[in-house]
């Protein structure tokens, strides 16, 4: 069984992951971090930048499918993880291959945050690309959000709750026994 967070950047995937992976023991791997390592340590957008979006999404199967063999593990997605770009209108969609992957022994976790809430956050990084706190991106959300929760077998909803409180309910999460 593995354990995998899904959501939008800034929603809290990673401190959520660092601090269940302490509690638990398991090893956690960002798939961020694990394809930023495989670039020969390029940056998410030094990546973008160089080779494109579609390039950084078929990166993220390729990671998906050597974490197959893994197992007792958490992911921490990155923000895209279940998306990649229609080759005919460049627009972003499902990616069937990518979610096929993840739902494979995976029990995946959507961490649910207020758009409003995730349009104030100050989410400048130099290592990935900018995200505008605009119009843009609150669309980005508006389409984004429905899939997360679509293929989440568990919604967090950490709008009223801070990291300690959501760490707290995933262990209470039968998921977390079989570890």
């Amino acid at each position: 069984m593995r354990i995998a967070l899904i959501g939008p950047r800034g929603a809290g995937k990673s401190k959520l992951s660092r601090k269940i992976s302490k509690k638990t023991g398991r090893l956690l791997l960002s798939t961020d971090q694990l394809i930023c390592y495989e670039a020969g340590g390029r940056t998410v957008k030094e990546i973008v930048e160089q080779e494109g979006w579609q390039s950084f999404r078929n990166r993220e199967y390729e990671l998906l499918k050597k974490l197959q063999n893994m197992d007792n593990i958490i992911i921490d997605c990155g923000g895209g993880i279940l998306f990649e770009l229609d080759p005919d209108t460049n627009e972003e969609i499902e990616s069937k291959r990518k979610i096929s992957l993840l739902q494979d022994n995976t029990f995946i976790i959507y961490i649910l945050r207020d758009i409003e809430w995730l349009l104030n956050k100050d989410l400048k990084n130099s290592q990935r690309p900018d995200l505008n706190q605009n119009k843009e991106y609150r669309e980005i959300l508006q389409k984004r959000m429905p899939v997360y929760e679509k293929y989440a077998h568990y919604i967090l909803d950490m709008r009223n709750k801070d990291i300690i409180e959501g760490v707290e309910e995933l262990l209470q999460l039968p998921q977390f026994n079989l570890f």
